[in-house]
């Protein structure tokens, strides 16, 4: 559907729809609605080559228990896996979530890999599918997004762990763990020494989303010491700017507001949560997440455009996950008839913001309305 605006683009949202920036209410993107304090930054910050300093290395270290490859957001690295992976193993097709990040699939593809896919909604059918193809003896990259986005799909650590040891020889089991910071006992790196005994999983942590900061762009891999030094290479001395290290040099030491921000979150989530309840519930729609930086229903799609079409003429942006950027069916149990279902995430409202929950509830009352 080609007026359908994405992720955070406001700004061709403002000129679609002719409300300004400045008034919108983004809950298009799962990232935290009540960022970091940004400290004072050190004009040097912006003088300097931002060689990476050794408080930044330590900083990184304390709060992901490894010292990893720092780089321009993680789609930075998501762009070169594709063309580093083949410099340390043949060039393996891979196997994805139907449903996920896009660009993922984007990359694999423009280096011409083959593609399989494995249903993202559906747990059993996932877990199934993958120990399918990881007992079938072809070697192929396996790609984890953990918890998936949009649909809340997760995986153990222990599961992961079991993952990789039947990969076969030359395959890597990739964790996208762009949401992983609100449990981060759940996170593969939480037992570095199995993660670095292993040494066929690759892990991707994105520093904008819990800290609500994604236009500094910063992300981290970690991986065995030759993929991460292919990447180091790939990526050049310059890979992040100053303020970026001197932001995260500062949130990534300060556990008392991480502990803070995860409560927040959780308060923000189910207040969120229960502003959208009653259209939810009057439309039927299957609620697959809650829990975390962002919620999403299945519902059909007709009725889904219709919902986002209403916000977005009153300056409230959502996404809308339809058929086309599905890889296969949207559940492993149901035929082609389930088709015509798309899924509906919006990101959290901050309850302190007065007018953003006004705002929300106020124009879902309206929108219900227009149903009866």
């Amino acid at each position: 559907m080609s007026d359908l605006i994405h992720g955070g683009d406001l700004i061709s949202a403002s000129a679609q729809y002719g409300i300004p920036v400045e008034e919108w209410l983004d809950l298009s993107t799962g990232i935290n609605p009540v960022p970091y304090p940004v400290p004072q930054i050190s004009e040097h910050c912006f003088q300097q080559l931002p060689y990476q300093s050794a408080e930044f290395k330590a900083a990184v270290r304390s709060y992901y228990g490894a010292e990893g490859v720092a780089a321009n957001g993680t789609q930075q690295i998501i762009e070169l896996l594709p063309a580093v992976l083949p410099s340390v193993s043949q060039e393996l097709p891979i196997l994805l979530p139907d449903c996920g990040y896009q660009e993922h699939r984007y990359s694999w593809q423009q280096h011409g890999r083959a593609i399989n896919y494995y249903p993202a909604i559906d747990q059993k059918a996932a877990e199934q599918r993958i120990e399918e193809q990881l007992n079938s003896g072809s070697a192929m990259h396996l790609l984890l997004i953990n918890p998936n986005n949009p649909t809340g799909l997760k995986f153990t650590p222990e599961q992961i762990y079991r993952w990789a040891e039947q990969m076969q020889q030359g395959a890597y089991l990739i964790v996208d763990e762009a949401f992983i910071d609100l449990s981060p006992e759940q996170s593969v790196l939480s037992d570095y020494d199995r993660f670095e005994q292993l040494g066929n999983i690759l892990v991707l942590r994105s520093f904008g989303k819990f800290f609500g900061l994604a236009g500094i762009r910063l992300g981290f891999t970690f991986a065995n010491q030759q993929i991460q030094q292919q990447l180091q290479i790939e990526l050049g001395p310059w890979a992040v700017n100053g303020p970026a290290q001197a932001v995260a040099i500062a949130a990534l030491n300060d556990a008392q507001w991480q502990a803070e921000a995860r409560q927040k979150i959780r308060q923000n989530a189910q207040a969120t949560l229960e502003f959208w309840k009653p259209l939810l519930g009057k439309i039927n729609a299957e609620l697959l997440s809650c829990d975390g930086l962002f919620l999403t229903a299945k519902l059909d799609a007709e009725k889904a455009k219709q919902i986002y079409q209403f916000l977005a003429e009153q300056g409230i942006l959502i996404r809308l996950v339809l058929d086309e950027e599905f890889n296969c069916d949207l559940s492993d149990d149901k035929a082609q008839g389930d088709s015509k279902n798309c899924l509906l995430r919006s990101g959290l409202v901050d309850t302190q913001n007065a007018d953003q929950c006004q705002k929300l509830k106020r124009v879902i009352s309206e929108l219900l309305l227009t149903l009866e």
